[in-house]
């Protein structure tokens, strides 16, 4: 069976709600740990069925050599058609790659922000089942643009491009892979960067507010979007277990 490759760019940013999953699909992955110094691969085999990029605090327009090695990788999977989900940085990255730009924004925009589906007919297939009053939860300072032939999926008041599809690629700038122990531990790790303002940057006490009760709201859409990513690689015909267990959890 066809594995996953995680890209884990420091070790306090990862994905619990995602590999979660993953363990209880039993969906074979490897976590690549750019954080240890761990290689990345400089081409695709035929054992991986997807690529997954994480967060970080650092910006895709660093002189950091494992960023261009990650681009030049999502390249080379964009040419073989290979599935790619990228979170907040993993998205940048993956905009970057297929020709957008990522720039600091005026304000960053941290806490719990409602999404608006966009008008288009891709993105009310991909999110016309969920309910109108998603949150999602936001943490960065920076912003890519939607890449050319990108549909563009859902926007947030204070950041508009906050995610989209191209064939087998998607990228949200939301972390929707995390849960609420991990935030709570960034909130302790990070509570420096929290300067709240009027909107775009909430209180730890808001984002705290409630905090469970949002993340599962956030995780519907996590789960739908999760599903259908899912089953690009591990389709009815080549994984039938995997994709009935896909249908049947997510």
């Amino acid at each position: 069976m066809k594995k996953l490759l995680l890209f884990r760019h420091e070790s306090w940013i990862k994905a619990p709600h995602l590999t979660g999953l993953l363990k209880q699909l039993t969906i074979p992955h490897k976590i690549i740990k750019i954080d240890e110094g761990n290689a990345i691969p400089n081409d695709i085999h035929e054992n991986i069925g997807g690529l997954v990029f994480w967060g970080g605090t650092m910006s895709v327009n660093d002189p950091l050599p494992w960023i261009e090695e990650e681009v030049n990788l999502i390249r080379i999977a964009k040419q073989k058609n290979i599935p790619v989900l990228g979170h907040c940085l993993g998205a940048q990255l993956i905009s970057k790659a297929l020709g957008g730009t990522v720039t600091r924004m005026e304000q960053k925009e941290i806490g719990w922000h409602q999404i608006s589906f966009c008008d288009n007919e891709l993105a009310q297939d991909w999110l016309h089942c969920l309910p109108k009053n998603i949150q999602v939860l936001t943490w960065h300072g920076e912003q890519f643009t939607i890449p050319a032939q990108s549909t563009h999926l859902y926007k947030t008041t204070y950041c508009p491009n906050q995610a989209f599809v191209i064939n087998t690629m998607l990228g949200t700038q939301a972390h929707i892979e995390i849960d609420a122990t991990m935030l709570e531990k960034w909130l302790d790790i990070y509570r420096h960067d929290i300067q709240p303002n009027n909107g775009s940057m909430q209180t730890i006490k808001k984002i705290k507010q409630d905090i469970q009760q949002k993340m599962d709201n956030m995780h519907i859409l996590t789960n739908a979007f999760y599903k259908k990513w899912l089953s690009w690689i591990y389709t009815q015909s080549s994984a039938p277990n995997i994709y009935q267990k896909i249908q049947s959890i997510l």
